[in-house]
């Protein structure tokens, strides 16, 4: 018997908006490598993240709105529960930042000296707080954005939907975690992608998964900032 209230998309819609995803971020880098264009790491990062951005934020808008006629409070962009969801946002973004370093520093006693993220080489090669403009607005405001839009608002639903939840809770968060392209920080960032959508769930808002992904990245910044300087 088919469920009521199926959700309107499925599982090929959010492969072919992660396709758009990884199209737009190799093709923006490609222009790099080919135009021989000398520009910073820095803002390399800005502009394939834009690129990934917009064509997550497209992706969404057609098969959303224009394909199924719905409003982005589909994707769980709530205005009631504002306040609870972004309580709930902080107190669980705190808490997935613990689990994560206690998780990663776990993994560093069996793996030690694990080779940098290149996005970590951006925050602790920045001379002052100048130079973390772009690395905080990447991290704590277009990353949480659209990858909570996508990965918790449309790719998890899916998941659920045809698997159930703690299907949707796991098979989420490991995609999230393999498209860091980082295997040996995988199992942190899929527990932090778990408890990402496990927030959503919850609170049936995805403010909350926004707010805790920009408090989990924020704290990692600062603390990579700053912790060479007290060093």
């Amino acid at each position: 018997m088919e469920k009521e209230n199926k959700l309107p998309w499925g599982l090929r819609d959010t492969l072919l908006v992660l396709l758009g995803l990884l199209v737009a971020g190799y093709s923006t880098g490609l222009v790099f490598r080919v135009s021989g264009w000398q520009l910073s790491l820095v803002y390399r990062y800005l502009l394939v993240g834009l690129a990934q951005a917009i064509a997550v934020l497209a992706g969404l808008h057609y098969f959303v709105r224009w394909k199924n006629g719905l409003g982005f409070s589909a994707l769980g962009l709530k205005a009631e529960g504002v306040g609870r969801a972004f309580v709930a946002g902080l107190a669980g973004g705190l808490g997935l930042f613990f689990l994560v370093i206690i998780t990663g520093a776990l993994l560093q006693t069996m793996f030690p000296n694990p080779s940098p993220q290149p996005f970590a080489d951006l925050v602790t090669n920045a001379r002052g707080p100048a130079d973390l403009v772009i690395p905080l607005f990447l991290g704590t405001v277009l990353a949480p954005l659209t990858e909570e839009l996508y990965f918790r608002g449309f790719l998890f639903p899916a998941l659920r939907d045809r698997y159930g939840l703690r299907a949707g809770l796991v098979g989420s968060g490991a995609i999230f975690a393999l498209l860091h392209l980082d295997l040996w920080r995988f199992l942190p960032l899929a527990l932090g992608g778990i408890g990402l959508a496990y927030l959503y769930d919850r609170t049936g808002n995805i403010l909350a998964s926004i707010i805790a992904h920009a408090t989990w990245n924020t704290i990692m910044i600062l603390l990579l900032y700053f912790a060479l300087r007290w060093v």
